[in-house]
């Protein structure tokens, strides 16, 4: 075997060794899930170089040199750094927005509308770059197909979703089957199926060169709302349902894997952390859950004080969880049994709809009705910065991969980019 180059992976942070084996070239991902700003580089390097036999000391040099560079990122990104300023507002559709995402390169932004389009713009001139016309409805959930980005799943109240290819704007296929709206719509991770979640109480996967249907998931009792992949392999699948339950599933078969229960209202929305290893569920019973995927246990519940929860994320090395709340309340806890609650973020005078940690994770970023959005310190629950302008509730956010520009998508037709 012979080391070829260091690859730097910055969400979460990571190496990778790209190799040659038998004449073969291969890839090994190494997490460093536990870098921060006071991590000893020499100290971590000399613990890689212990076990993995491919870092000699020819590289150890340019070992360091990664490493320190990873470190940087993440004291940049910290929530110390530059204050972001409205550098484009995008007057993007003729009605308020659902949802927008940003690709990999944060160098385009999609954004859903009821005006039932989907658009692609150019973060850096705020120019727009297609519209995705089709839709006889809402397009309510909208995404890339990342890493590579050259693709675009919307799903809609039509009752269909739709796979766009980026640089000509074409619809190449039109996935059909569901009875009722659909409200959630994700790639893969290697991109080779989509999935949908419908208010016809089902889920589907779908080949995404084909828009043929694989499967039908049956088994929740009421409107599936949420799903995603596992982020490592993309073989298994959670959805939430508003029959207060999340269920698991494997790709490769039709039938149900697990059911996990013990939310007694709907479920809000349900995530895998990093390495598939945890979900965490938000639910209108004012509680958030946090479940052991092999054990398939709920291993910590935390309540919010006479809330809805209506929102969950991990941060990137699924470390932290934070929750929303209807009380225009967001809190960090410690993604572990005991679930310890780290921060509390209070300021918002009404109901945030979403939350999303910084790449590095060192800021939380909240989106709510009062129609601002705000950045805080995730250690503290400091409020760092108001991004206020918008004239309407703000229904969507995002971070850039880069953590260096944010988006926020509005009910007043517009959408702003933050730099």
């Amino acid at each position: 075997m012979k080391l070829l180059k260091f690859h730097l992976r910055y969400h979460p942070p990571g190496i990778i060794l790209e190799y040659t084996k038998k004449g073969i070239v291969k890839s090994k991902d190494i997490d460093l899930l536990e870098l921060n700003c006071n991590s000893d580089v020499k100290q971590i390097a000399d613990n890689l170089q212990q076990k993995e036999a491919l870092i000699t000391d020819e590289v150890r040099e340019q070992l360091e040199q990664c490493l320190v560079t990873l470190k940087k990122r993440i004291e940049h990104e910290g929530p110390t750094g530059k204050r972001f300023y409205i550098y484009k507002t995008l007057v993007t559709h003729l009605l308020p927005l659902t949802n927008v995402a940003f690709d990999k390169a944060g160098s385009r932004c999609i954004t859903g509308s009821y005006d039932r389009t989907c658009k692609v713009w150019d973060v850096e001139t705020g120019g727009e770059l297609k519209t995705l016309s089709g839709h006889q409805n809402v397009v309510y959930s909208v995404g890339f197909n990342y890493p590579i980005c050259n693709l675009v799943v919307t799903g809609s109240f039509d009752k269909s979703a739709r796979i766009w290819r980026m640089d000509t704007g074409e619809c190449v296929s039109t996935l059909w089957g569901h009875s009722a709206e659909i409200v959630a719509a994700q790639f893969a991770p290697r991109g080779a199926h989509v999935a949908t979640a419908s208010m016809d109480h089902t889920a589907k996967l779908y080949d995404a060169l084909t828009g043929t249907e694989v499967h039908t998931y049956i088994g929740h009792s009421a409107e599936v709302i949420a799903l995603q992949f596992d982020p490592t392999e993309g073989q298994r699948l959670i959805t939430g349902s508003f029959d207060g339950t999340i269920c698991m599933w494997d790709t490769r078969i039709k039938e149900r894997v697990a059911v996990l229960s013990g939310h007694t209202a709907e479920i809000s929305n349900a995530q895998y952390n990093w390495d598939s290893s945890l979900v965490g569920s938000a639910s209108l019973d004012g509680s958030a859950k946090l479940w052991d995927t092999r054990e398939r246990t709920c291993i910590a519940t935390v309540t919010a004080a006479a809330a809805e929860v209506l929102d969950v994320c991990f941060d990137w090395a699924g470390r932290r969880l934070a929750t929303a709340g209807s009380d225009g309340t967001a809190r960090v806890y410690e993604a572990l049994a005991d679930c310890r609650e780290l921060a509390t973020m209070q300021g918002h005078r009404e109901e945030i709809s979403k939350v999303c940690f910084s790449p590095a994770g060192g800021c939380l970023l909240t989106a709510s009705a009062d129609k601002t959005a705000r950045i805080w310190n995730a250690s503290t629950g400091n409020c760092v910065q108001v991004l206020s302008g918008h004239q309407g509730e703000i229904f969507s956010c995002a971070f850039s991969y880069a953590g260096d520009t944010v988006v926020t998508a509005s009910k007043d037709n517009t959408c702003r980019i933050w730099r």
